[in-house]
Order: C-alpha cells, then structure tokens, then sequence
C-alpha cells in the first residue's frame, strides 16, 4: 500500500456512510412532511353524561 493509503480508505468509508446517513434523513424529512399535511380527526368523546 502507498504511503498515505490507510486515510484514503478511511476518508471513503466515511465519506459512503455520510452519504447514506444524508439520504436517510432526506428520506425521513419528506416522510414527515407528507404525513404532517394530512387532515387529522381529533379524537373528541361526546359520552357525557
């Protein structure tokens, strides 16, 4: 391995997992989104007595 090899591979390990953890969280951010637009039913008892 050339000098310097071992940063390289590690600074491309970390570079793929950053990658993959900024998509998810893109993934995750428009899943929000998506479910915060929705209409919901507040859930209101009228068994009052």
């Amino acid at each position: 391995m050339r000098h310097g090899g071992a940063f390289r591979l590690t600074g491309l390990i970390l570079g793929i997992v950053s990658a993959v953890v900024s998509i998810a969280a893109v993934v995750f951010s428009v899943v929000g989104l998506i479910l915060a637009k929705r209409p919901v039913m507040p859930r209101v008892r009228l068994d009052r007595k």
